[in-house]
């Protein structure tokens, strides 16, 4: 069982450990190829694999909500836990951290905290004070204090180096096909059922479910969108719409998704949305039936392509 500790104050580490460090959002295949090796040289060594992370964005410290997240805190613990972590450390980035040099950073959170005798990192890791420390003068440091770097190359998928940022860019594109590519996983969204406003059953006959999902989180590019959706531990095919609703002009910003074959009342339960393909843009249709004709386009779209 992973632990956790979030806490700088209650770091403890005494065994010799394999620190991989960053900010791992979307935990996308380059964070796991990292996380990988981390683990493989810790059980190779019998040593602690640990994965030093920070709490909230570094970006958003400095300029607050600059950056939304790709998956939520509880997600990203659970799939790096599955991947086998002995420990991961996730700690708020405040004044302490911003004030600690690259040679503090060194001697006070990797010696004296993580205990670390071996660090993975991208190749592009910077720390400290004004992002002073690198790669490289990690490596430097590390032949006086006796801990050895790996340096990972960077990950390429369709000769495009998979990051954070363009997994972002593809999310604001609504590419969420794409985004599966390159996070090796559906991209999802999960929340509580909550109630609407009830447009879809009485006005189109398509009853949806509202979505109340974690506001920290970046939703895809408006449209409808191609999705399954988990309830209760099964799968049903859905079709989500992103966006306002214009052509019922409700004019405020949902997350609906009508789940095909599915009745019954889903409210205050938890749902997991996850994406296949954005079908369409929103479209403000003149009638209700033009867009209730649209629906069941979008619909019948799904299921042939499902087959």
């Amino acid at each position: 069982m992973m632990k956790i500790i979030t806490d700088i104050k209650n770091i403890n580490i005494k065994q010799d450990t394999v620190v991989t460090i960053g900010n791992f959002d979307g935990v996308h295949k380059g964070h796991q190829k990292i996380i990988k090796d981390t683990i493989s040289i810790a059980k190779n060594k019998k040593m602690k694999s640990v994965l030093f992370t920070f709490s909230n964005h570094p970006v958003n410290f400095f300029r607050k909500d600059k950056i939304k997240n790709i998956i939520t805190k509880e997600e990203k613990y659970e799939i790096i836990n599955k991947m086998g972590i002995d420990i991961i450390v996730s700690i708020p980035f405040n004044e302490f951290v911003i004030n600690l040099d690259p040679q503090e950073y060194i001697q006070k959170i990797l010696l004296d905290k993580l205990n670390a005798k071996q660090i993975v990192i991208g190749h592009d890791f910077r720390f400290g004070l004004n992002r002073g420390g690198n790669a490289e003068f990690l490596q430097n440091i590390g032949k006086t204090y006796g801990f050895d770097v790996n340096v990972m190359k960077p990950i390429c998928l369709e000769n495009i180096r998979i990051s954070s940022t363009y997994i972002r860019s593809l999310l604001k594109n609504g590419e969420v096909d794409k985004v599966n590519q390159f996070l090796g996983r559906q991209y999802k969204l999960k929340g509580i059922v909550v109630h609407g406003k009830k447009i879809g059953g009485d006005i189109l006959g398509f009853p949806t479910i509202n979505l109340k999902y974690d506001e920290n989180i970046l939703i895809p590019k408006t449209g409808v969108y191609q999705t399954t959706v988990n309830i209760d531990g099964k799968i049903y095919d859905g079709a989500t719409n992103i966006g306002y609703s214009p052509t019922v002009k409700q004019n405020e910003f949902t997350v609906e998704t009508y789940i095909l074959k599915y009745s019954g009342d889903l409210y205050e339960k938890e749902a997991s949305i996850n994406f296949i393909r954005r079908i369409r843009d929103e479209i403000k249709f003149d009638t209700i039936q033009e867009l209730k004709k649209q629906m069941n386009m979008d619909i019948e779209n799904i299921i042939s392509y499902s087959l």
